[in-house]
């Protein structure tokens, strides 16, 4: 049983690392284009009307809390951070901006596989269908 184990830890591991590597790098480049002044961010973040102060802020914030998802240590809380400010994006796209959201939705998809499979969930369910 030992090599079965091994090689599953081995898998689990790949696809862990997998995943926040993917998250990373969705939430980082939507952040760097942010930071860069892309004209269709900056207009999104001026329907808000806060100034540029909360484009930089709300980018900053994302870029750490993707970096922090490669830390193994801080990636679960980092990948729920990031889920909360995806949420609230898309809330903010549905109700203020009134642009496209699906973008939104699919970066949810890998981070909610991220959060699955590091708060052992996945583990639990992949148990339960094996009995």
């Amino acid at each position: 049983m030992a090599p079965a184990s091994s090689s599953d830890a081995r898998t689990k591991a790949l696809v862990l690392w997998g995943l926040r590597i993917l998250v990373a790098l969705i939430f980082t480049a939507p952040a760097l284009l942010t930071l860069g002044g892309q004209a269709a961010m900056v207009r999104q973040f001026d329907a808000f009307g806060f100034g540029p102060w909360f484009r930089f802020t709300v980018a900053l914030v994302q870029i750490m809390a993707a970096l922090f998802v490669l830390w193994p240590v801080t990636s679960l809380a980092a990948a729920i951070v990031l889920l909360l400010l995806d949420v609230t994006i898309l809330l903010s796209e549905l109700f203020v901006v009134h642009g496209g959201f699906i973008h939104l939705v699919l970066f949810a998809l890998p981070l909610l596989a991220l959060i699955s499979v590091q708060s052992g969930r996945f583990d639990r369910r992949l148990a339960e269908l094996d009995k």
